[in-house]
């Protein structure tokens, strides 16, 4: 089962390519537009960071891992699961009928359709140089288990994303719109880039537990750079995505059972 999912999702993926390569010249102008994204976020938090040398005692380079942990997270996400946004158009314009008739898995085929964003992948870019520059120039030791625990983070972060979105998304099966519900949510991805504790505690439990982005950037780099002292969450952070997953799955089996097709 899993070489056929497999051989699908590269069959997918090819078909994508080549409808890009007709389009070249727009595939690297949003290439290009995500890299000056997050670039010019990097270039922001480099100018903060001239004037002043520490953020409530975090410095630069370790600001610099929070940053890239969360962008390649949210990155990834966007990337090839960019799913709970195709939602609520499948529901809405019946599409979800045609995609119900077909053998393969259901979130499979809207992800494999629809879920995959290239152009996304020049913010993955600069996620994984700020994470490079930033564990090159901190005074810490990098250990073989930090290859192990890095790389489940950031799976970790992503499955969160994807499945806080999911939730909502969900909700299209009862509501018209969810659009804004989501893009509300998904902007406070960028609460995740700073340490959680300048905020106010409303905010902190909001970003630690209800839409833990928190979990994929802030905790997974004080655990690696500061120890004991953020142990606990440093340890929970790598399960977390897949406790929220069961959650967003859970809802999502619910939500599919309240769907009225068109009729169109």
């Amino acid at each position: 089962m899993m070489v056929y999912y497999a051989d699908l999702y590269l069959t997918y993926l090819r078909n994508l390519v080549r409808l890009m390569g007709q389009y070249r010249a727009d595939f690297l102008i949003m290439l290009t537009a995500s890299l000056i994204h997050d670039g010019s976020t990097l270039l922001l938090l480099t100018i903060i960071f001239t004037n002043i040398r520490q953020l409530q005692g975090w410095s630069f380079h370790e600001m610099l891992l929070i940053y890239g942990l969360s962008v390649t997270t949210r990155s990834l996400w966007n990337t090839f699961l960019d799913v709970p946004h195709r939602i609520q158009w499948y529901v809405r314009g019946g599409l979800l009928d045609t995609v119900l008739v077909r053998p393969p898995a259901l979130l499979f085929q809207i992800a494999a359709e629809h879920g995959i964003n290239p152009p996304a992948f020049g913010r993955v870019l600069v996620g994984l140089a700020a994470i490079v520059i930033a564990l090159t120039n901190l005074p810490v030791t990098v250990t073989w288990w930090w290859f192990l625990y890095l790389p489940l983070v950031i799976v970790s972060g992503v499955l969160i994303q994807f499945s806080v979105g999911m939730i909502l998304a969900s909700l299209s099966f009862w509501f018209t719109n969810v659009q804004s519900l989501l893009t509300t949510t998904f902007w406070l991805t960028g609460f995740g880039q700073y340490p959680v504790h300048i905020f106010a505690w409303p905010l902190q439990f909001l970003l630690t537990w209800i839409f833990p982005v928190a979990m994929m950037g802030f905790f997974p780099a004080a655990f690696l750079l500061r120890g004991d002292e953020y142990r606990f969450w440093g340890v929970l952070a790598p399960f977390m995505g897949f406790f929220f997953l069961a959650v967003a799955l859970s809802v999502w089996r619910v939500a599919l059972r309240h769907y009225q097709s068109t009729g169109s």
